[in-house]
């Protein structure tokens, strides 16, 4: 049987999923503990706590059997660390509303770690900039951690793992769900480099307010914070918030005078956050010398073998992110009418996908 402050801090996880609110930051200097054993009424007295809150506590307290959850978790190779356990990140239990539990599927790699966040839209010049950072990084053994979003996230994670070095996932949704679907085969490699998690539970969906509330996460995981692309109203500009609220070291790279998926970056340089203007310069602050020998290598993705050569080339230059059809005919080295005549085989044979803009990413086949 787990002990009952670790228990109380899994019921405060479960709760906060159906509330969407922190109760961890209210509890002021009642003991976790106690929430298992006074009622809801008594609770609601001493803490604020919304008539939804009070519904869903009684309701998930009746059911609530934490045994069972730590060995369903296990069943699925899954931990779950709370600040009652050693090995739950520090600088999470300084923030006001540290996640009660942290769910993993994979370990948290040791020494230096870089966050990396932006647009999901970003631009084919941000995807670019993100990817190359990202396998720096790696190469270096510097750990990635993103949020597994499209876009700059997926751009980053990619490099990570081109560059063989660790990155972290951090999701919007409960630790065995995919979002976007088309990220399973990149969400799979990053668990294998290094580890994905979530404060949420097995099966919660990917909601909206989940998003925003998982960035402060990618915050405290982070040493340092990078924000490659963002607009002035963006998750990543929260995620810089969080950081800079820690205590965070926050870098952007400068982004082109009044365009608009830029400006929330920029905005950030204004205020006083580093710049990033040379990803070498940047790696050498990070890690002079490489932190360790690089694990699994991991550089080329898996092409295979029964492809013809012009399909296996336009394949190799299609990411797991969306990639702009510019940037693919420059990783592949082919023609743009040559690439695409091959992209739409692939598409056929469903080793590609397209998006609304036209770019292409990778689908997980076989």
């Amino acid at each position: 049987m787990i002990g009952s402050e670790r228990s109380a801090y899994l019921f405060l996880s479960l709760l906060q999923a159906r509330t969407g609110s922190s109760l961890i930051s209210r509890l002021g200097e009642l003991p976790p503990s106690s929430i298992l054993k006074i009622s809801a009424k008594e609770l609601a007295a001493r803490v604020k706590m919304t008539d939804r809150a009070v519904r869903s506590f009684d309701s998930l307290r009746h059911d609530f059997d934490p045994d069972a959850i730590v060995e369903r978790l296990t069943e699925k190779g899954i931990t779950a660390l709370t600040p009652a356990d050693e090995g739950y990140p520090e600088r999470l239990t300084e923030m006001p509303d540290p996640p009660p539990a942290l769910f993993m599927d994979g370990a948290l790699p040791q020494g230096p770690t870089v966050a990396i966040v932006g647009s999901r839209k970003a631009s084919p010049t941000g995807l670019g900039v993100a990817r190359s950072l990202g396998r720096a990084l790696g190469e270096r053994g510097v750990c990635v951690v993103s949020g597994l979003a499209l876009g700059v996230d997926a751009a980053s994670h990619q490099g990570a793992l081109d560059g063989g070095g660790p990155t972290v996932g951090v999701l919007g949704s409960g630790i065995d769900v995919v979002y976007p679907r088309s990220n399973r085969r990149l969400f799979d490699s990053v668990r294998d480099s290094g580890a994905i998690i979530s404060e949420y539970y097995l099966g919660e969906a990917p909601l909206a307010w989940r998003f925003p509330a998982r960035n402060r996460i990618i915050a405290g995981l982070g040493d340092v914070l990078v924000v490659v692309e963002a607009a002035e109203k963006s998750g990543a500009l929260i995620t810089a918030r969080h950081a800079l609220d820690a205590g965070g070291d926050v870098w952007a790279v400068p982004g082109p005078p009044g365009v608009p998926e830029c400006r929330g970056s920029n905005k950030l340089l204004a205020d006083g956050a580093g710049v990033l203007w040379d990803i070498p310069e940047f790696v050498e602050a990070i890690a002079p010398e490489p932190i360790r020998e690089s694990g699994k290598k991991t550089s080329e993705p898996h092409i295979p073998e029964e492809l013809p050569e012009n399909e296996a080339r336009a394949l190799a230059g299609v990411g797991f992110e969306s990639t702009p059809v510019d940037v693919a005919a420059g990783r592949s080295g082919m023609a743009v009418q040559e690439l695409l005549s091959a992209l739409t085989l692939l598409e056929l044979k469903g080793y590609v996908a397209r998006d609304e803009a036209g770019a292409f990413l990778r689908r997980s086949v076989g």
